[in-house]
């Protein structure tokens, strides 16, 4: 008794000083660590990003799957949050989302209250009440429901079915988004939306019409600014895929046109390498060679014989001899075979 009357008074007083609160009973099977962790997502786009520097929470939890997370540091306007528990096996900053999801994400202000509960310890927070805010309750539905749709479509096999089914559930999240009265869930929805690129292509009045929104409700909020963002990003996309007048820049003409000249000068370039490989380099090899050492290279070259070359110049063996390795060494060949072939060479 006495510890319900302190519980009551810590919520009074909490109360006052701003304090966060998130309590519940989580049914976990043994497999599963008795910790349950609260991690911040500072940007949208990081609400399937795990990482330990975005954990600013932990509780253990008890015999009887009771938790209780508490404090009073978390920013005044209304941000996404991640909270998860992990099995035995993995790190503490991995979660699921596969046959069993291991994870929820809540709308926390630093004077949430909120109640949590999961009475199925096979599923998880595939079964979890939220108690609280409606908004929060709102999210719960939309994840229960998009992760069952999900599951469906991953077991899909054909890409052609597969595709039907992406464009079928980005619809229902469309669909949602439309109908949902509070903007931050209904940012929180549109970043479920799969290839969001290809979805902006067929339906860019719907992200335009919910930037308007958005900035209309919350002008300031740090999300704002995050979807403004991604929304430029799907704009160049869609700039760089289509012709849309209202978003073509007017320099891209000229981009094209200088990746024109560039492909032109590339295509000169290479055509003078290849016609200069194809020029044979002419020698004059009778000023490389003295008028002696040329008569001999052409004697040679008909086959004669050095005693025959002799002959004919009227010179000594000996000094045809030395004339030959003399050529040798100025025609930069090796043998007499190098040498004739040379000489043929030059001829034709």
């Amino acid at each position: 008794m006495l510890r319900y009357l302190y519980t009551v008074l810590f919520l009074f007083f909490s109360s006052f000083a701003g304090a966060y609160e998130i309590s519940g009973k989580l049914n976990l099977s043994d497999d599963w660590q008795p910790r349950v962790y609260l991690a911040s997502i500072n940007a949208p786009e990081n609400l399937f990003v795990a990482s330990p520097e975005f954990i600013i929470n932990e509780a253990l939890i008890d015999a009887d799957g009771q938790f209780l997370l508490t404090g009073n540091d978390l920013p005044e306007e209304p941000r996404f949050y991640r909270i998860y528990v992990v099995r035995n096996n993995l790190f503490a900053v991995e979660f699921i989302a596969g046959s069993v999801r291991n994870f929820a994400h809540l709308l926390l202000s630093n004077s949430s209250i909120i109640e949590i509960e999961s009475s199925d310890n096979k599923s998880v927070f595939d079964s979890l009440v939220v108690r609280g805010p409606k908004i929060n309750s709102k999210i719960s539905q939309f994840e229960k429901s998009y992760f069952e749709k999900q599951k469906r479509l991953n077991s899909i096999n054909t890409i052609a079915k597969r595709d039907f089914q992406s464009q079928s559930l980005n619809r229902y999240i469309r669909n949602f988004v439309d109908s949902c009265e509070n903007s931050m869930v209904a940012l929180f929805a549109i970043y479920h939306i799969i290839d969001p690129k290809t979805d902006f292509l067929r339906n860019s009045q719907f992200y335009f019409h919910f930037q308007d929104r958005l900035k209309l409700d919350f002008p300031s909020h740090i999300y704002t600014y995050a979807y403004d963002d991604m929304l430029t990003n799907l704009v160049g996309y869609r700039d760089l895929v289509c012709e849309i007048p209202r978003i073509t820049k007017p320099w891209r003409d000229w981009i094209i046109a200088g990746e024109g000249l560039v492909i032109l000068l590339l295509v000169w370039w290479i055509f003078r390498i290849r016609r200069s490989l194809n020029k044979k380099e002419v020698v004059d090899y009778r000023s490389l060679l003295t008028d002696k050492e040329f008569k001999i290279w052409e004697r040679l070259a008909t086959g004669k014989s050095n005693k025959e070359i002799a002959s004919e110049l009227f010179i000594e063996l000996s000094t045809v001899k030395t004339h030959i390795n003399s050529l040798y060494r100025r025609l930069n060949v090796a043998n007499r075979k190098e040498a004739i072939k040379l000489y043929s060479d030059s001829q034709s």
